[in-house]
């Protein structure tokens, strides 16, 4: 498969500067809970800066949307072997994130990153959500995720403690020591991930990201 022809089912990224490997993002406009939750006041998703960059930057908005539209128009086999082709291609660092931007739309999709993920098994993947009942749904019916895959659910208001039914969670707290887990520590670094991958890692039950 050549990049090109790779690129019109979605194009991964390794042009994140804040973190490690390679993402893949969709438009944060579209999130299925995410979208309910930007106009709940003291939600996790009530300032979200995925769609603060998307209303800044036409070109990232577009890009966002267009990864989104590839996937929903793609044939899903040929989708997995196109962003595994990207992620073996362009990753470097062998930490991959799914969605810096957007979140997943279906049980569909989450099986095909899963597919993604087995096809990379050197490359340990992260993936953030908020749609708690695709994942239920998923664990219903296949019992666990990769080994190479950590599913961390998240809490959808500030200050909200882990949701316990989840091997991997993560939460927002707002100033001072965290409420449960672990810190991320990119705050004290310019939002930089710097050294750690806490967040990669399925031995830290959960994530306590500073409020922002």
């Amino acid at each position: 498969m050549l990049v090109k022809e790779a690129k019109t089912f979605g194009s991964v990224s390794n042009g994140n500067t804040k973190m490690p490997g390679t993402t893949f993002a969709v438009d944060a406009l579209a999130c299925p809970t995410g979208s309910k939750l930007a106009k709940v006041q003291g939600s996790v998703c009530s300032k979200c800066y995925a769609i603060r960059i998307q209303k800044m930057r036409p070109s990232v908005d577009q890009g966002y949307k267009s990864n989104l539209a590839k996937y929903l128009a793609s044939d899903r086999k040929g989708w997995v072997a196109a962003i595994a082709f990207q992620i073996i291609r362009q990753n470097t660092d062998g930490h991959h994130r799914w969605f810096d931007a957007g979140d997943l739309q279906s049980i569909e999709m989450l099986e095909d990153i899963i597919s993604v993920c087995k096809i990379t098994p050197n490359i340990k993947h992260w993936l953030p959500t908020r749609e708690v009942k695709i994942v239920s749904d998923y664990l219903k019916t296949y019992g666990a995720f990769p080994d190479n895959l950590v599913v961390r659910v998240s809490s959808p208001m500030i200050d909200d403690k882990p949701l316990i039914r989840y091997g991997n969670t993560s939460t927002v707290h707002t100033k001072g020591e965290p409420h449960h887990g672990v810190e991320c520590e990119a705050s004290k670094r310019g939002n930089n991930c710097g050294p750690c991958r806490a967040c990669w890692d399925k031995t830290v039950p959960n994530i306590s990201y500073p409020k922002h």
